[in-house]
């Protein structure tokens, strides 16, 4: 993580850039497609625009909540270095009928472990091998897994996602989607930028 401007910022890890060898072109990998960039705010928002409708098709929400969708895809990258975006702490928060059957359904991923019980209901942890290269030091440990996000399934039929980034943050509702079905409703979508804790 570095801080730079008015941003944290955090590689983009989902949306990895990378270098052709040949040509030197810049490419964004964006939902397993290298999107060829070369001057990257633009295109990647075009991009964004249209994964923003693409979301918006199979979104359950209220009609309240479209400004913040919006915000979810306002991703500022000017002045960002190439492979990296502003770290938002993001907080998305949805209605389920079915605690326990969604539960059943999130255990069965193959990179979610259960980090905590309580109470209230079990919380994640999304994770993956860290990337090739990667710049945190834990990245060479063996076994070593990097932290996506994370997936709070309370009793009251409520489904909570947190993660550092809003690229991550789509990906990880995107994910729950195709896990859970049409069982979620988006209730609630916050975004925070760390700097403000020092207002």
């Amino acid at each position: 993580m570095q801080k730079s401007g008015k941003h944290y910022l955090l590689q983009r890890d989902d949306r990895s850039c990378q270098k052709a060898e040949k040509t030197g072109d810049l490419y964004l990998s964006l939902r397993g497609k290298n999107i060829p960039v070369r001057k990257h705010t633009i295109p990647i928002q075009q991009r964004l625009n249209e994964e923003k409708k693409k979301m918006l098709s199979v979104l359950s929400s209220e009609e309240s909540l479209m400004g913040k969708v919006d915000e979810l895809f306002n991703i500022n990258l000017e002045g960002i270095p190439e492979g990296k975006e502003p770290m938002f702490f993001s907080t998305a928060i949805f209605s389920i009928n079915d605690a326990d059957s969604a539960i059943r359904k999130v255990e069965q991923l193959p990179d979610v472990d259960c980090a905590e019980e309580s109470i209230s209901g079990l919380r994640y942890t999304w994770i993956r091998p860290y990337p090739k290269g990667h710049w945190n030091p834990m990245s060479n440990q063996p076994g070593a897994r990097q932290t996506l996000g994370d997936i709070l399934i309370n009793y009251d039929n409520t489904l909570k996602l947190e993660t550092k980034t809003k690229g991550r943050m789509t990906s990880l509702i995107y994910y729950m989607i195709n896990t859970l079905g049409n069982d979620i409703k988006l209730t609630s979508l916050n975004f925070q930028n760390p700097l403000d804790f020092f207002k």
